[in-house]
């Protein structure tokens, strides 16, 4: 027979799967009815916590992975470790330069039990690191993205979409265009996101390139070139206003720049980028409770966080 499942009890139950895991897992936000029919329809389906993510309960490490190969999200990292310490558990953190690096540091660490689990940043469409860690049984939080089984923290790429885009219509701007960074998951989904938000409110989808300032050439060449860009990639933002003159535009007037992520380099150029601004930190503490969670109870949870708001600038 199927092995039961927390979206089983869910359905049984009538209360959504997080409602099971606060349930199950003795934390607050549940009454303590829901708390009570939750364990009964649990025993009743013969439901049992994933031994492979209890398995290290009696001799636990204390500490939790994260890999990046690049430059590390040290906002991420400051929430990650914050979350951490109220539990103290301690982040152990390795900088790689490739992915095969990346793929030996989890089989290292896994076969050493150097730590209970691993944190996951932004994996890309059928990222091979996720059937690496499903095979090595590891306890993961996915941040960016989610799969099957697994607990992840995600966002809401179309609410952010729709205030970067009514944005530009409250300035008189109809022909939007997306200059694409890296192929991760979140971006993927953004763009889809973006593309049904543009035809539903102009009628028309926005045009596309990938990379930076080529991009932007690309994009500025067109017959019926855009009069703003969104940028996936708050740095090429920051270099396309840079280059303005050479690019032999004037920004706003000629054309508008929003950056989906808000870093120090969007205030570093003038004018500064319009920008969606995340919580990063609190998307590192969320990522970080989850893991701990999974590693008390066994059970995946996934969680969105809040929209990011929009910080008007210069740029538009």
């Amino acid at each position: 027979m199927k092995r039961p499942t927390i979206g089983d009890i869910a359905r049984r139950a009538g209360v959504s799967k997080a409602a099971v895991s606060y349930a199950l897992n003795g934390r607050p936000g549940v009454s303590e009815e829901t708390r009570e029919r939750v364990s009964r329809i649990a025993h009743a389906l013969g439901w049992r916590a994933n031994t492979a993510a209890l398995a290290l309960s009696a001799e636990r490490a204390g500490v939790v992975g994260l890999v990046v190969a690049g430059p590390a999200p040290w906002t991420v990292v400051e929430g990650i470790e914050r979350e951490l310490a109220i539990d103290g558990v301690a982040l152990q953190l390795a900088i790689v330069r490739d992915a095969e690096a990346e793929a030996e540091t989890y089989r290292d660490w896994w076969a050493a039990r150097r730590v209970d689990g691993v944190l996951l940043l932004d994996p890309r469409p059928d990222d091979h690191r996720i059937p690496l860690l499903r095979k090595l049984n590891v306890p993961a939080v996915l941040v960016g993205a989610g799969a099957p089984d697994m607990s992840a923290v995600l966002d809401d790429p179309a609410a952010e979409c729709r205030r970067a885009v009514e944005h530009l219509i409250e300035r008189g701007h109809s022909r939007l265009g997306h200059v694409k960074g890296q192929g991760v998951s979140r971006n993927v989904h953004r763009a889809e996101a973006f593309r049904q938000v543009t035809k539903e409110l102009l009628g028309c989808e926005a045009v596309e390139a990938e990379g930076a300032l080529e991009a932007t050439r690309e994009l500025l060449a067109t017959p019926d070139p855009p009069s703003a860009l969104i940028y996936d990639d708050d740095a090429a933002a920051a270099e396309t206003v840079a280059h303005a003159a050479m690019l032999n535009i004037h920004i706003p007037t000629q054309l508008a720049v929003v950056a989906w992520g808000d870093s120090n380099v969007c205030q570093l150029v003038h004018p500064g980028v319009t920008a969606i601004h995340h919580d990063d930190a609190a998307d590192g503490a969320s990522a970080a409770r989850l893991l701990l969670n999974h590693l008390k109870t066994g059970i995946p949870e996934q969680r969105t966080v809040d929209p990011g708001r929009l910080v008007v600038r210069g740029t538009t």
